[in-house]
Formats: C-alpha cells, structure tokens, sequence
C-alpha cells in the first residue's frame, strides 16, 4: 500500500455488502434522472415528428406584406427557406370543382412542397411551368390519373381551367374527410386565375409569407426584428406555436407557463436523485465511524479522512453511472420501439436504438455532482470522529441521553425504534426528506395527466374510419349499400343513422324545434356510458319511445311525452331516457331525440339512411378502401377520417406513454429508495441490535423496533411530501391547466392515496429483508458485524 487512499480499495472489499447498496442507490439516481431527462427529450422528438407531418415546418408567417417586403425577409441570414402560400375555396362555397367535387386550390412556391412540408410529394416534381398542377393521391385512384394527364377544373363563373398533372401530393386530412381534391399551382398561375383581382398585392390573394429559421438562431428575436423593421403589427405576425414551443423557442404566454412548469419538474428530480445519494452516504458513513476513528488514530488528519471519504464515494460512481445509464437508455429504446409500433405513420422516424444526449449528460452531471455535493457532509462527519472514541469502542453511540425514554402508551422496543429515528437530526431530516421528495414528484408530475386530458381528447368508442354521407342530408342513402359494405372482410362493424332536421314538437306546453335521429344496436349500447337518468333498453326496443340530450335551452326529461308534427300527422313520443351528450352538434335552440330504426321508420315514413359510418379492422389497405368508394359511387360524400384518427391517436400515445411512463417510473423508484434506505440504515445500527439482543431482547421485539423507526420515516416524510406536493399541485395545475382552460384545481385524492399506498408498500417491503437477516443471524455475529 503506498498511498493512505489506498485503503478505499481494501475497504470496498471488506464491506461488500455496504458497497452493493451504495452503488445501487447511485443506480437509482442516475437511472431517475438519465430517463426522465431521456424521456423527455424523445417525447420532444416525438412531438416535433408529428408537429412537421400536421401543420408543416414553418416557424412564423407574415400578412399582407408587399413583395418588396418578403424578399428582404427571404434575404436575411436566418432565413433557411420563405414561400407565399395562398388558397382559393377552402371552405368549399365557391364552386370550383373537379369531376363533380370541391376542388381546393392552392398557389405556392417549390419551397413549401419540399421544404417546409413534411413528405408532401409522393410522385413527380412541384409544377415548373404555369400551366402545369399537382394534385391530391386520392384524385389519382378515383380518377384514374397519371402524370402528364389533362385535368378540367370548372369555376363558378362556368369558365373551364385546364392543367396538366406534374405529380401527385400526400392526402390530407381535410380532403379526405371532405372528400375533396387538393390541386397545387405556382404562384403566378394562382394569381393570374383569382377572381376579382388584377395586379393587386398578395394580400388582395389571400396569400401569406410563411418563412421557416435556422433553429439555431433566436427565432423569437428574429421576429421581433422583422416586426420593427417593416413597422407589422401583431395581427400580421402568426407563430407556429406549437413547433417553436417544442423548440424552446416560443414567446406564447401559455407555452411560457408549460417552460416554467418543466423547470420545476426537473429541479425536482435534480433534488430528489441528491437527496437519496446524500441520504445513503450518510448512513455508510454512519455505521464505520469506528473505522474512521481508528484512522485518526494512526495519524490521519481530518483533511486526510475527508479525502478518503469523497474518492470512495466517487469510486462508488463509475460502476453506478455506468449501469444507471444502461439501464436508462434500455428503458428509452423500449419506449421508442412502442412509438413506433402503436402509431408507425408519425413516428416511424423514431430511431430504434436512439441515444438522449440529454438524458446521458444528466445523469453523469447527477451522479459525479451529486456525489461530491452528498460527500461533503459525510466527510466532514467523518473528519470530526474522535479518536478517543474509536479507542474506547464507543464510536457508535447515540447522542448522549439525559433522562429516560418516557412511554406512557406504547412499548419499549416501539419507544426504542422511534428513537432511534430521532436521534440523529441531520439522518433523520434526511431520510424523511428523501420520502417526501418521492411523495412530492408523485404529485407534481400527476398535474402533467390533468393537462394531457385537456390538450387531448381521446377517440370516442363510435368514432368511424370511414363515413358515407348523404350530399343533402337526406334519407336518401339505400340500406342495402350498408349491407354490401358489411360483407366487406376489412369492415369491423358498420351503421347507419337517420336523420330528420328541425322537426316541429310539442313538450310540456312548449313548442320547440329538433333533430330526430336514429341508432341501431352498436349506438345504443355506446349511449349507456353517457345516461344520466332514465333507461336505454327501451328506448332501443322501439315502440314510440326515445332517448333526449341534455339542453340548458331544451330541459326535457325522461318521463316526459313529446309530441312530433312531421308533415300533416302528429305523434308521441316518451322520453325514457336521458344522456349527457352525442356525437352530434345540433343548431342553437335546437334538441336532439334519439329513437329505434323502427321508431324512425314508423314517425317518418323513411326508409333509406342519411349517413352510414364504418370502423376498419387494423390490416385494412388502402386498396380495400379504394374498393368500398367504388362500391358507394361518386353520388355521395365519401369522408375518409383515419388521417385525422391517426393524429389524435398518435398525439394520444404520445403524451400517455411518457406521462404514465414518468408516474411508473416514480412509483418504482419509490419503493427501490425506501426498501435500500431502511436496510441501510438498519445496517448501520446492527452491532446496536446485537447489544440488545445480547441482554434480552426478542428477535420479534426488533422486528418491532424496526418497524417503528422505519414508519417514523414514513409518517413524517409523508406528512410533509403531501403538505408541500398539494402546494405544488395546486401552483403547477395553476399553470398549466386553470391558466389555459380556467378549470378550478380540487385536491388530488386519488393520487394521494395511490402514493401512500406505494410508501406503505414499500416500508412492508424494507422490514422485511433485515428482519429475516436479523431472525438468522446469532447474537455474536450481530454484534461483530462489519
């Protein structure tokens, strides 16, 4: 041995067991933070992937500026790519079409196909020539197009516009759901056929300059310096909020509210992986002060002891980064492949094997600063061992003890363990500290699943794939095209509804208008998670009965008679049932009653369905959809909902399986803390232990005393993580949620009593293990242990 510090390796050997439990805590630590940070940086990813699919990779555009004016802004060094995007009858009330269907048509430049969209082109090239187009897929398989085809677009003024097909562009969600083309010209081509206007400014085109930065620039100052320069006021300027957010770029006040938020979280964590690798140290430090003492007996100084100290610890660190990264970066990779597989088209991009920077820094940050930062305290403990005190063999002794323990109530081996919590101050605000920062994450990140829930809406059980429409909204959709689209192998389940508008009725004195509509059995059954008062069954057995929605502005009950006047003939109804919604968005003032097909049938005389909707089963191809619009014809609205369906459920999967993936991993991390911390601390008072089984203490009345000690941790660090985990609750749903939606914050029951659960869970877990090392262990080996 040529150095003293050498002893740090003799030492690792003699106290394996200590050693393991100190590296595991470490683990924990590291493993925290290493995939918290990771799982928030692929959550970003994820976010960022699916914000470039949806609204497009663009940061901000401009309002009616001149051209003069969107060339200086294209000139500017952080400028990566500028395009003017305008668009003409997109909301389909202008008349132009295409073989008999709403064509939207759309002037841009190059650069906004290829550069500020996300996989846009799907053949040919952007069009290089005015009188060249590029057109939606879906013209393509209903029309039978190729590239180099002539299309005929017809206006409302009954001119003809002819274009020849460049290539064909990715479907979109509002084309498909509107069953409507997409037609792409260039700029000039799109001017020059804009009705009403010659020679005027873009904004006379309903154009925008949409301009896409260099995310490495401040994208924020940027704005404001193209705001100052051109003199724009706010209403010119849009953001795309959601991407400079994901950016850490955005100015929004909200998305400001959600940044704060996320520091706080992350602090959190930072103090929660501190506190567990500081709380075990001490405790090491606190079962060999005999150990160090004897050093002090030999020469050592206190700075030499100290030293010691903190390069054991960090020695400690390597095998524990180490394997807390690992583990981080595995649990990561499964989260990616899970992306991947419940929502390949937005996060096929996902790296299988991906590696977070900022989960790996993190966690080497936490595990070498913690550590030194944790040391320091032990250290001088350490340090400040007196060598008298080892020499004499009561290096470990309790604070000194001036009167006896009073135990009016309770027994003495459950008085002992009590004390034993409180004797040392610094270890006990320690490890009751170390509980309440688990109790305090618990209920800090559960705010970020209230959040979720209102910036997401999950898809409703009746939510269709496909829907085939009525284009007047007529009974005029034959019921046996609902029986062809049944046999089709890919269709899941299919139904129709009927519909009568603005229905004359009479209820309660009162005449009212509504929308009767009719439900079959698959709609009834979903109406049952929405009942508040009354009974579905017969309603759904027909007979002259429905079912009525809740209006503040149409109070019908269940109970009441409705009287329908439809043509020349007048007929009841009772309402047997009350529902709190439904997938439909009546006029104001007007109600909704929902009845049988029968009952439907027998009120109006129709036979026919005003719309037929359809679930797809999971292996559906495009080519079997491409079959049931053949089978529906051009006659009716054929609205291909999946894209849409698609991007909730990618969102949805997104955000849950990070945010349940944060609140897991706390909950596990939890239990880990609390069973190493209490067998460390266990550990470090065996000799203790062995004194008093030596004069006459049970093996079951030290289980007792470890109990005690160990729910003394327990009720005071649950007591103070709940008191301090409300307040942050409170002040984070604040933020992200009453800020936003103006929902009042309530007192998270449910959260608390499910962290609760998990501390009592895991001090049961903690007993367990040192109380059967102690039932197996004689009184010599207790006493003598290392």
């Amino acid at each position: 041995m040529k150095s003293y510090l050498d002893l740090v390796t003799i030492s690792s050997r003699v106290h394996k067991r200590q050693k393991r439990m100190s590296v595991f805590c470490i683990v924990l630590s590291v493993f925290l933070v290493a995939v918290i940070f990771g799982m928030a940086d692929m959550f970003i990813r994820s976010q960022i992937m699916q914000a470039h699919k949806e609204d497009g990779n663009w940061h901000a555009a401009f309002k009616s500026i001149s051209e003069d004016e969107a060339k200086l802004i294209s000139a500017r060094p952080e400028v990566i790519a500028s395009s003017w995007y305008g668009v003409l009858n997109y909301g389909g009330d202008q008349g132009y079409t295409l073989s008999g269907k709403n064509a939207i048509i759309c002037g841009s430049e190059e650069s906004w196909t290829t550069q500020m969209q996300s996989g846009f082109i799907e053949e040919g090239v952007f069009p290089q020539k005015d009188n060249e187009a590029m057109i939606t897929k879906s013209a393509k398989t209903m029309l039978g197009l190729q590239i180099g085809d002539q299309i005929t677009v017809d206006t409302p003024a009954g001119t003809s516009l002819q274009f020849t097909v460049s290539g064909f562009l990715k479907n979109a969600a509002k084309t498909m759901e509107e069953d409507s083309y997409g037609i792409f010209l260039t700029t000039n081509e799109f001017r020059s056929i804009y009705p009403g206007v010659t020679d005027g400014e873009p904004a006379d085109y309903n154009s925008i300059y949409y301009v896409q930065f260099s995310t490495h620039c401040n994208i924020k100052k940027t704005i404001n310096d193209i705001k100052s320069q051109f003199g724009l006021s706010d209403k010119q300027i849009s953001e795309n909020t959601k991407l400079l957010g994901l950016l850490g770029q955005s100015g929004n006040s909200f998305m400001l509210q959600i940044y704060g938020s996320a520091a706080v979280l992350f602090l959190l964590v930072l103090l929660a992986g501190i506190m567990m690798i500081a709380s075990s140290l001490n405790s090491d430090v606190a079962q060999r002060t005999e150990f160090f003492g004897m050093l002090r007996c030999i020469g050592a100084t206190p700075k030499q002891v100290m030293r010691l100290v903190i390069k054991e610890a960090l020695g400690w660190c390597k095998p524990g980064i180490l394997l807390g990264i690992s583990m981080g970066m595995v649990v990561i990779w499964f989260l990616c492949a899970m992306l991947r597989y419940l929502s390949p088209e937005y996060f096929a991009g996902m790296p299988v094997f991906g590696i977070s920077l900022p989960g790996i820094f993190a966690g080497i940050c936490v595990g070498v600063l913690t550590v030194l930062l944790a040391a320091r305290s032990p250290a001088k403990r350490a340090a400040g061992v007196s060598p008298l005190a080892a020499v004499s063999g009561n290096a470990n002794d309790l604070c000194p003890v001036h009167s006896a323990i009073r135990i009016p109530f309770i027994k003495i081996e459950t008085s002992l363990g009590i004390h034993h919590a409180k004797s040392s101050k610094k270890n006990f605000v320690l490890m009751a500290a170390s509980f309440s920062l688990s109790i305090i994450l618990f209920l800090a990140f559960s705010v970020t699943i209230d959040f979720m829930h209102h910036t997401l809406t999950p898809l409703k059980p009746w939510t269709p794939d496909l829907s085939i429409i009525s284009p007047d909204n007529s009974c005029s959709i034959s019921s046996t095209l609902l029986e062809k689209v049944r046999k089709n192998p890919v269709v899941k389940r299919a139904y129709g509804r009927m519909f009568a508008y603005n229905v004359p009725v009479s209820v309660n004195g009162k005449e009212k208008m509504v929308d009767l509509i009719s439900y079959e059995e698959n709609q009834f059954q979903w109406a049952k998670n929405y009942l508040l008062a009354g009974f579905i069954d017969e309603g759904e057995r027909g007979g002259n009965t429905g079912l009525v929605v809740f209006d503040r502005q149409n109070p019908t009950q269940a109970g009441d008679t409705v009287t329908l006047h439809i043509g020349n003939n007048s007929q009841d109804i009772i309402i047997t049932g009350l529902l709190s919604s439904s997938p439909f968005n009546s006029a104001p003032g007007v109600g909704t009653i929902i009845c049988s097909e029968n009952t439907f049938r027998k009120l109006t005389g129709q036979t026919d369905y005003t719309i037929i909707d359809l679930q797809l089963s999971k292996n559906a191809a495009e080519s079997d959809v491409d079959e049931i619009h053949r089978i529906a014809g051009s006659e009716v609205i054929f609205s291909d909902k999946r894209s849409g369906n698609r991007s909730v459920t990618g969102s949805y999967y997104s955000f849950g399986l990070f945010i349940y993936g944060f609140m897991i991993l706390i909950a596990l991390i939890t239990i880990f803390n609390i069973v190493n911390s209490i067998a460390m601390s266990v550990l470090a008072r065996m000799k203790q232990y062995g004194a008093f089984r030596a004069i006459g203490l049970s093996n079951r009345q030290l289980i007792k005393m470890i109990i005690a000690e160990a729910l003394t941790y327990a009720v005071t660090g649950s007591f103070c993580g709940v008191i301090v985990g409300l307040l942050l609750n409170k002040f984070l749903y604040a933020k992200l949620v009453t800020f936003h939606w103006g929902e009042q914050w309530n007192i998270p029951f449910a959260e608390i009593t499910i962290i609760i659960a998990v501390v009592i869970l895991s001090v049961i877990l903690a007993v367990h293990g040192p109380a059967k090392r102690i039932s197996n262990m004689s009184i010599v080996d207790t006493i003598s242990v290392q």
